[in-house]
């Protein structure tokens, strides 16, 4: 009984309520940092199960995409826009050869735009855009955001991003871009397709995300331990 009631005594002092607070503060942002893991597991899991999905056209993709959608193959038909095109550099050939990834734009029939990869060119290549109508199918990408856009109309830029692309070429664009991988009719000239940067089959579950979230809430449950400890340490060090 008299443990009891030190224990009850020393929970009661200004430290122990502080350290209280300062364990359920920890305790909070260590379950959100471990949902957050969570939810980025799930959503890489979404991401590349998309892509076992029957293709669709990229109009009846929702706006603004979510993660489900990316890695979803998906077709338009419609026209390149010749003025609206780009160059992204130091990108690489399905051979790893660097060179030149082409951005245009991509007028679908319903009026709408959207940023598609037409494919890889050696650096400064030339390359021939159609004038008609074209069914495109590729494979549906989040816009990239590893460095900044940086880059202009005449030269070069970084990464494809279609809120910055929109605003080079001020239009409107539907959210995110399409690395395509087949097009007919194939003009001789067009650029070499290149790979999907995301994946687009069903892979093994993110262990290493999910161990992340369970890091966190275990380090919760850490904290809770040390607290008891400290607790009950100092108690019998006054018995």
């Amino acid at each position: 009984m008299r443990q009891s009631s030190d224990l009850a005594s020393r929970a009661k002092t200004p430290a122990s309520i502080l350290a209280v607070l300062a364990l359920i503060g920890v305790c909070v942002l260590f379950f959100f940092l471990g949902k957050w893991q969570w939810d980025r597991t799930q959503d890489i899991l979404d991401a590349e199960r998309a892509a076992t999905f029957a293709a669709v056209s990229v109009a009846e993709i929702q706006q603004p995409m979510n993660s489900k959608d990316f890695g979803r193959s998906v077709s338009a038909v419609g026209k390149f826009i010749d003025q609206d095109q780009v160059r992204i550099g130091s990108r690489f050939s399905p051979d790893s050869i660097s060179g030149d990834w082409i951005v245009s734009a991509f007028e679908l029939s319903s009026g709408q735009r959207v940023a598609v990869v037409r494919g890889w060119v050696p650096k400064g290549g030339s390359f021939s855009t159609p004038v008609s109508q074209v069914t495109v199918e590729g494979v549906l990408h989040p816009s990239e955001s590893f460095y900044d856009f940086g880059g202009d109309q005449s030269g070069e830029v970084v990464v494809i991003d279609s809120q910055q692309l929109s605003e080079l070429w001020n239009i409107e664009l539907l959210d995110g871009f399409i690395v395509i991988q087949s097009q007919v009719p194939l003009d001789s000239g067009a650029p070499l397709f290149v790979p999907p940067t995301i994946s687009t089959a069903d892979v093994a579950f993110p262990l290493q995300n999910f161990f992340y979230a369970i890091q966190w809430w275990v380090f919760a449950l850490f904290a809770v331990a040390i607290y008891i400890r400290w607790l009950v340490f100092g108690s019998k060090l006054r018995a």
